[in-house]
């Protein structure tokens, strides 16, 4: 196999990773809206208490096997496959890649800390940002190193909560009444408090709920690692060889399918017991099942959406997926901006209020709204609005954005 990075040419798009993004910002939605809309947060008598509260626990069921943790591992994937193809530009242009990914990266924290602060507190942005740091690193490290590494990496996590839920067995969850209480008061200024209150619960709520949550699941292990992965399919042009390499995805996808779908049933049920957060003594199954299951059956949707988008009959489907793609940190961040506008006091105020079944099909209806938002914006820009203000940013320069303008810059 030839592992020699091979210099991109300037005007190389690869589509296939732009229908990737766009797929997987589908999933993230869905996935999202748990917490957008503040199901998540409710006690299971208020859940219990919802309109067609048995058919939203099936819908609840069926997100968790499909989307948790199977998108945003799909994204770190494309993450690293990005990263791979910055220092494939900067070979080709002979220039310094360090400290150009490394402005990108502080942009991006830059717009990860608005996007938590303002909009929502399950931001991944600055996770990205953080581990890209690292990441930087391992710009020559061999693909031996980057495919143990993506394999152990996982595993961390498993290890991890064995420890502290060895020590658990036999004690009671006196943080559970406390964890309750807070939960009601999160609820309470998302539904009746002002912006600046509701401003604060996020910037605190990030510091010490969803940063200690990241740490207890270990999330940030299982990105990294699919950052990894994503940097080896890179160094090795995969995307670029898909017909080349079918067979071998195929087999991939196979296998991936066959670890990745009874660990995930299993996940989904767990999922639906709070065994996990309680540290039940069947809790030690979920993070078995989510470190293989979840970048399997992720990996296994990236290969059949790689595999599909080769066949004539199923590309033309896929291709209105890639504008959505192109502009997904445009999408990512006006996702958010909808949200609160749905479910929180300055908006429509329905935070909490909806069942699965509801917020499931306001998901869906903002990314059919996304995707013909991105279809006509990007028939006349080059780039989407974020994406625009963070190549500006990075390159400390206004770039060009309109079709002709680029056209006239020979962009």
């Amino acid at each position: 196999m030839n592992t020699t990075m091979q210099p991109t040419q300037s005007n190389e798009r690869y589509e296939v990773l732009d229908v990737l993004r766009g797929f997987a910002l589908l999933g993230v939605m869905i996935a999202n809206m748990a917490y957008h809309s503040g199901h998540w947060f409710l006690s299971p008598e208020k859940q219990a208490a919802l309109s067609f509260y048995h058919f939203g626990e099936l819908v609840t069921w069926i997100v968790h096997f499909v989307t948790e943790g199977k998108f945003y591992s799909i994204f770190s994937l494309l993450f690293g496959i990005g990263f791979g193809l910055q220092i494939q530009r900067a070979m080709e242009k002979e220039q310094p890649f360090s400290a150009r990914f490394s402005g990108r990266l502080l942009t991006l924290l830059l717009f990860g800390i608005l996007h938590a602060v303002f909009f929502f507190v399950g931001d991944i942005l600055i996770v990205y940002a953080l581990l890209g740091f690292i990441l930087i690193l391992f710009r020559k490290a061999n693909n031996k190193t980057l495919l143990r590494l993506a394999f152990i990496l996982p595993i961390i996590p498993v290890i991890q909560y064995t420890i502290e839920w060895s020590a658990a067995q036999g004690t009671t969850a006196a943080g559970e009444i406390s964890g309750r209480e807070m939960f009601e008061q999160i609820i309470l200024t998302y539904q009746t408090g002002s912006t600046k209150e509701i401003f604060m619960t996020n910037f605190f709520g990030y510091i010490f709920g969803r940063f200690p949550d990241l740490i207890f699941t270990g999330r940030l292990f299982k990105v990294f690692a699919m950052f990894l992965l994503g940097f080896y399919i890179a160094k090795n042009r995969w995307f670029a060889e898909i017909p080349q390499r079918r067979e071998q995805l195929k087999r991939i996808m196979l296998w991936s399918a066959l670890v990745g779908i009874p660990c995930n049933l299993v996940m989904a049920h767990m999922m639906s017991t709070g065994a996990y957060y309680t540290m039940a003594p069947s809790g030690i199954i979920e993070p078995i099942v989510y470190a293989f299951g979840v970048p399997a059956l992720g990996i296994c949707y990236a290969c059949g959406i790689a595999l599909a988008y080769q066949k004539e009959k199923f590309k033309t489907t896929l291709q209105v997926l890639a504008p959505l793609g192109r502009m997904a940190l445009t999408n990512y961040l006006m996702q958010s901006v909808i949200g609160c506008l749905i479910f929180q006091s300055y908006g429509l105020g329905l935070f909490g209020h909806i069942s699965p079944v509801f917020f499931t099909l306001i998901g869906i209806s903002i990314l059919i709204l996304q995707i013909i938002f991105s279809n006509w914006w990007l028939s006349k820009y080059q780039y989407g609005p974020a994406e625009w203000l963070w190549r500006s940013m990075t390159y400390r320069k206004i770039q060009p954005i309109k079709i002709k303008e680029s056209l006239a810059h020979g962009i």
